[in-house]
């Protein structure tokens, strides 16, 4: 690889397979292209993320790569065989300097191959296959303080959702509220995952609205919906987001309860200060580091509808909202600023 005459003539790759991810790198990849990085936006071709992708990058050079429609089949073979070709192909056309993801293995395979400096930060040590070999092709992969340092494996001290939460980044609006007709603190909010994906293929489908009838029902439901083909078994009266969805962590944020069948939804409830259920079945490190801190709580199924209601009759604390993101505030990493000190690292070697 040759290495140009200043670092603000790089180029770097970012890979998005997720919605999370894409929040993940969107503040880096601002702040790159600010600084004069030519930055390249590639993502999977998947459910509503490219939609999304086109909202909350307007500027960036975005391509898709790859593409997934919930089979097994469509995730082996165009979601990583055919994704691992074409990245290849547009690392040696665009000449990158360096790549970054959040396990992606066709991406690292890639790198690996054109001999290009990737590196990854991910939350989820539990799939060890996936990360062994990402590993392997990866400069470094890097994780939240749940796992063990080694050499090829790094620590950020936070949750890789705060680099998008932190009060540094995030300042919530109150004028969202308005297209919903709700008032802060007086409604709840509520994530369903589609269980076609890869994480979630063992789990109940359709969690919440299993519980659905024993929610208390004198609060309004906004309801973030991943298989929009399942809307009509929820009560009526509940709100069906639609993506992509204006300022959704502003309406998590001024949320009576956050409850999530998905892990990552959760966590971000957890981080906003938000009492967060998360009702799904994936026992995951990175929850136990929040339930460790006693701002989320994990109640799979009908175990949840209790505490859901429990919380539904205490009155919101705002001063202990501010608390909880003021105390992760002072003892937790820049997540932004680690990554790019870790891109200069390695676009250096």
């Amino acid at each position: 690889m040759i290495i140009k005459d200043t670092i603000s003539s790089m180029k770097i790759l970012i890979d998005i397979k997720h919605p999370a991810q894409l929040n993940l790198f969107k503040g880096l990849a601002s702040k790159l292209k600010s600084d004069g990085w030519d930055v390249i936006i590639c993502y999977l071709n998947r459910g509503k993320l490219p939609k999304i992708i086109n909202k909350e990058y307007p500027g960036f050079r975005t391509t898709k790569i790859g593409s997934s429609n919930g089979t097994k089949w469509s995730i082996f073979w165009s979601g990583n065989v055919t994704r691992t070709t074409d990245f290849i192909k547009l690392i040696k056309e665009e000449q990158v300097d360096i790549c970054v993801a959040a396990s992606s293995i066709p991406l690292a395979l890639a790198s690996k191959l054109t001999q290009t400096p990737v590196i990854q930060f991910y939350d989820d040590p539990e799939r060890r296959s996936v990360n062994n070999i990402n590993e392997k092709l990866s400069n470094k992969l890097f994780f939240p303080p749940i796992v063990a340092e080694n050499k090829k494996t790094g620590i950020f001290n936070c949750l890789k959702e705060w680099s998008y939460l932190s009060p540094t980044y995030f300042h919530p609006s109150i004028e969202v509220l308005k297209k919903y007709n709700v008032q802060p603190y007086q409604y709840v909010f509520v994530r369903e995952v589609s269980n076609k994906s890869f994480n979630y293929y063992d789990q109940e489908d359709a969690i919440v609205n299993s519980i659905s009838d024993s929610i208390d029902s004198d609060f309004p439901i906004l309801l973030s919906l991943e298989d929009k083909s399942l809307k009509d078994k929820y009560p009526v009266n509940w709100t069906v987001l639609q993506e992509p969805i204006d300022d959704i962590h502003s309406l998590m944020y001024f949320s009576k309860l956050v409850i999530s069948s998905g892990d990552s939804m959760a966590r971000e409830g957890a981080m906003l200060g938000v009492p967060s259920i998360y009702c799904g079945i994936r026992e995951m490190k990175a929850n136990r580091l929040l339930i460790a801190k006693g701002i989320l709580d994990h109640y799979s199924g009908k175990s949840a509808i209790p505490h859901i209601n429990r919380y539904l009759k205490n009155t919101f604390n705002k001063e202990h909202q501010t608390s909880i993101r003021t105390s992760l505030l002072e003892e937790w990493d820049d997540m932004i600023l680690f990554m790019e000190k870790q891109i200069l690292h390695f676009i250096k070697k």
